[in-house]
């Protein structure tokens, strides 16, 4: 059974809703569903010099509305065809059982130009003997991929572990497999990798076949809007990521904390691409570094230095948005573990690490290798100290000592941050190397720390002179 779908896409259309649909028949017996389609002047999604770019995924029978729990996948405009059936999927899309109804192909108007767009899509619905069918559900019983589970490895003690929180294989946009990439990250030392695929979960059923003795997998989706990005880590379901205002994001966040996750925006900065919903919203993290510094990271570190000043409690991670592993033949601008992050965590598992992100016991570097630094603080008269992420409450008259401790920072320097700004800047003159700080609690909510190179410029004339190695989170202070 074929189903043919032509029309016009305008910016009127866009200004009226993101994404239109489709819809399809799948009769009884239906034992795959084949999409392709095609579109005038298209132009790649990183791209805007006035051409299209729309997107598709697709919807099983069931209510549309958001958000939804019949999902099927999504490719944005990475792929021209994609397919579906019963034991198998185009990457990106969930297979199993073609449930008899009322389908929708979904199109997503990303980027429209002022001529408007011409589209077609083809449907192609093929229905199966039933004694076919009975085999192929044979085989989907036998073999449920979704029966995986994450493995943990124990510690005697809390450690740090390092890893990398924002990449992508070929169930979405990305050039590699699940294999290639995990197999990667363990060859660069990491101790857990998060793949954060745009828009779809069709990578989770199959993720912890690629964990390892001292090597996990971390399942996350990057809900991947047309107002901003962000990621979900920890998750078990789809994350609906078709939100246009705040609240809908709002609905989204709350869905992945439901899952015992956590929901975290993504390099607001230019070309990240923004966020563009603004900070009136409830969020976990920030994604204050993205890939190498140089690419105007200095803007989401201002744009989070702005939340903690407000008083937020905003956890600061990093990503390296790797969706290509480079080679020396074809190399590519992002390397896995740039940056690295550093979480403090009672044992390597997805809870543990989780656990991990949402206390801030969490520090950036520039790589799997690269500096190290800690921060830790006391009030006086007492003999407990507190770690980065944590809040310090201090009584009256009591005064706050701070330590940092750097490794492999020589001929750095160090920055102390509070809400007033930087207090206090000191050169890294050997390999290892402590500082203390003896500051008076009232004057500021947070101090963190910075690891950066000399700067070129003044930073307050000149913020992208700013070149940071390592940072932390901040300690909060409380009276």
């Amino acid at each position: 059974m074929r189903y043919e779908h032509h029309g016009r896409l305008t910016l009127a259309d866009k200004a009226r809703a993101d994404y239109v649909y489709l819809p399809f028949e799948a009769p009884p017996g239906a034992e795959s569903i084949s999409v392709s389609y095609g579109y005038s002047n298209p132009m790649p999604a990183d791209e805007s010099w006035g051409g299209n770019t729309i997107d598709v995924g697709l919807f099983s029978p069931g209510d549309l509305g958001f958000p939804c729990r019949n999902f099927r996948g999504w490719s944005g405009s990475f792929r021209q065809e994609v397919h579906l059936g019963l034991g198998r999927a185009t990457p990106g899309y969930l297979p199993g059982p073609i449930e008899p109804g009322r389908w929708h192909v979904q199109l997503g108007l990303y980027k429209l130009s002022q001529a408007g767009c011409d589209y077609h899509v083809v449907v192609d619905v093929e229905v199966s003997p039933a004694e076919k069918k009975a085999v192929l559900e044979g085989q989907r019983r036998a073999t449920p991929a979704s029966s995986l589970s994450p493995a943990v490895s124990k510690f005697p003690s809390p450690r740090w572990l390092r890893g990398d929180l924002h990449s992508h294989t070929h169930h979405s946009d990305g050039s590699n497999s699940l294999k290639e990439l995990t197999d990667y990250a363990r060859a660069r030392g990491l101790d857990f990798l998060a793949v954060t695929e745009h828009n779809t979960v069709s990578h989770l059923p199959c993720l912890h076949e690629y964990d390892s003795p001292g090597f996990l997998a971390l399942p996350g989706e990057e809900v991947t809007t047309y107002y901003g990005h962000a990621n979900v880590w920890g998750i078990k379901e789809w994350v609906d990521f078709r939100c246009r205002r705040v609240e809908e994001v709002q609905v989204a966040a709350a869905a992945a904390r439901a899952q015992g996750g956590l929901f975290s925006v993504n390099h607001p900065k230019d070309g990240g691409p923004p966020w563009c919903l603004g900070a009136d919203l409830d969020f976990d993290c920030v994604e204050v570094w993205q890939g190498p510094w140089w690419l105007s990271n200095h803007q989401s570190l201002a744009w989070w230095d702005e939340l903690l000043s407000q008083g937020r409690r905003v956890v600061a991670v990093g990503g390296s948005d790797l969706h290509r592993v480079g080679t020396p033949d074809h190399p590519y601008s992002h390397e896995l573990g740039n940056p690295t992050t550093w979480v403090y965590a009672s044992e390597l598992s997805v809870a543990a690490i989780v656990d991990a992100l949402r206390k801030g016991h969490v520090f950036l570097s520039r790589d799997v290798d690269g500096p190290r630094l800690e921060l830790q603080a006391t009030a006086t008269g007492s003999s407990q100290p507190v770690m980065m992420g944590d809040p310090l409450t201090m009584g009256a008259g009591q005064g706050l000592r701070l330590e940092a401790r750097v490794e492999g920072g020589e001929g750095c320097l160090v920055r102390l941050i509070s809400s007033r700004g930087e207090e206090r800047r000191d050169l890294v003159e050997h390999g290892s190397q402590r500082f203390e700080y003896v500051v008076a609690p009232r004057e500021s909510t947070y101090y963190r720390i910075e690891l950066i190179e000399p700067p070129e410029a003044d930073l307050n004339q000149e913020p992208a002179a700013l070149m940071v190695q390592a940072m932390s989170n901040p300690i909060y202070v409380a009276l």
